[in-house]
């Protein structure tokens, strides 16, 4: 009912009191979690979204705070790859220069997501296990190949977003792992790597993604296609990487892409809802294909690790 409606406002059922925990180190809040209704709290929209719904089987009785725990706030750097904090909220991830330089895909899927206000909030750990198809960064991430690690009462183990559904209420994301582009062995010629993201809204931007995208090239100084990833969301089973193993080796022009994203409508299912029937996402898929690998391509010829920039 909104403020224009006349009558008189339905009575709320009352809500269940639900405590808020704040444990000090990644082991306290594993235990605290193997408690029965326990939830993880990081930037608190999904419990938001949930007291919402006020379904009783989706609304925890203990909410576990991990957004102060030690080394789930920071991004790390190393030679080889760069780990985020599952904690980092999606803000930060779409400031970091230093992350917008060496994975643009990452940070503009960050800076995509919903509002600033929203990004301010949502953690990159809570929007990865909420396993939603449509969520952004997933997407990004799938395509440049990250890992996660995960903690739980068993230790830690290693999965992919692909992997995730395995997740269990007593596991908590711990960090992300991206990998670097990988530095050219002596004598041999430099890659250049580029990668970009686009999503596709119908109506706005509190509105979940029609068909969103992300692309990663690698290019060798003939312009040849040394690596090629393409990853979908919004569709089942989603984000689906699209295999364009076929493609490597062949110089990446205008009539690769042209195939790659062919292969990417073709391979992907996207499902009828109010946003598009499948037929129109299927032909969105291709085109927003084609856009994410243009891009990709721009940004690999103009790579500065290769012509003696720093990332």
């Amino acid at each position: 009912m909104t403020t224009l409606d006349s009558g008189t406002a339905p009575v709320e059922a009352p809500r269940a009191p639900v405590a808020v925990l704040t444990p000090h180190s990644v082991d306290e809040a594993l235990r605290l979690l193997a408690a029965d209704g326990a939830a993880v709290l990081g930037g608190g929209v999904g419990h938001t979204l949930r007291r919402h719904d006020r379904g009783p089987a989706t609304t925890p009785t203990t909410l576990v705070s991990v957004r102060s725990l030690p080394g789930l706030t920071s991004i790390s750097w190393s030679p080889d790859h760069v780990t985020i904090g599952a904690g980092v909220r999606l803000s930060v991830c779409a400031a970091d220069e230093r992350l917008a330089q060496v994975w643009p895909v990452v940070t503009e899927a960050a800076g995509s997501v919903a509002t600033g206000r929203i990004r301010r909030m949502v953690t990159l750990g809570g929007n990865i296990a909420a396993r939603d198809d449509s969520h952004d960064p997933p997407v990004a991430l799938t395509a440049v190949g990250a890992t996660l690690l995960v903690r739980g009462p068993e230790g830690s183990r290693t999965t992919t977003i692909g992997d995730l559904g395995s997740l269990r209420g007593d596991e908590l994301v711990e960090h992300i792992t991206l990998p670097l582009p990988a530095a050219p062995s002596p004598g041999q010629a430099a890659v250049r790597t580029g990668s970009a993201y686009e999503k596709f809204l119908v109506r706005g931007v509190w509105e979940y993604a029609c068909v969103n995208v992300a692309a990663v090239v690698g290019l060798d100084p003939e312009g040849t296609a040394q690596r090629l990833s393409l990853a979908v969301g919004s569709v089942a089973g989603g984000p689906v990487a699209v295999d364009l193993s076929g493609l490597l080796g062949t110089p990446l022009d205008r009539g690769l892409i042209e195939e790659a994203a062919g292969i990417a409508a073709a391979t992907t299912r996207p499902y009828s809802d109010v946003k598009g029937s499948a037929e129109y996402k299927t032909r969105m898929i291709a085109e927003f294909s084609r856009r994410a690998l243009r891009a990709a391509v721009r940004r690999a010829e103009q790579d500065p690790s290769v012509s003696g920039g720093e990332r």
